[in-house]
């Protein structure tokens, strides 16, 4: 059973990481393409301020700025 723990966690870490991935990195909004671009940059400064993790955040607000121009909001 020692030996399945460890592949386990790394199965369910792999999983979890798979499963935020595949979420919209921007929050629907209905208000117009400003209010999307808005709320990409408030989830980076949010994100920016938990993490200082300055890479990360940016990739996230690059996707989300992306989704916001796809899907004309």
């Amino acid at each position: 059973m020692t030996q399945r723990k460890p592949f386990m966690i790394a199965a369910g870490a792999l999983a979890l990481a798979a499963t935020l991935w595949a979420l919209p990195a921007c929050p629907v909004n209905a208000q117009g393409s400003n209010s999307c671009a808005a709320s990409c940059r408030a989830t980076y400064g949010s994100c920016y301020k938990s993490s200082q993790d300055r890479a990360r955040c940016e990739a996230q607000l690059q996707r989300c700025l992306e989704n916001c121009i796809r899907s004309k909001r």
